[in-house]
């Protein structure tokens, strides 16, 4: 799980992160990649799948909260928007993933 952590963190410190509902709904740019915490609500759970078939790209559901991954406080979903970091979060999805 630290890789996961690492490239999340990477992805962010790179402003190659979209984080939030409202930035995910206003956003442009190409997503490869969106993560949303298990514990969301089934609203925001449904905004990922649409946002994911929309945008065309992979949709996890985390099974440790975004906040621990993200080391911010009441993060629930993510979209990374660097091929490489969301290849790399994939490749390695089993450590967080439940869906």
């Amino acid at each position: 799980m630290n890789k996961i952590v690492s490239y999340i963190g990477f992805a962010i410190k790179a402003k190659k992160a979209i984080i939030g509902q409202s930035a995910l709904k206003k956003a442009q740019e190409k997503i490869f990649l969106i993560l949303v915490d298990n514990s969301a609500s089934q609203n925001l759970k449904d905004l990922a799948k649409n946002s994911a078939n929309k945008k065309g790209c992979p949709l996890i559901i985390t099974k440790p909260p975004l906040a621990e991954l993200t080391h911010q406080p009441d993060i629930k979903i993510i979209a990374i928007t660097d091929f490489n970091l969301a290849k790399a979060i994939i490749e390695n999805k089993e450590k967080i993933s439940i869906g």
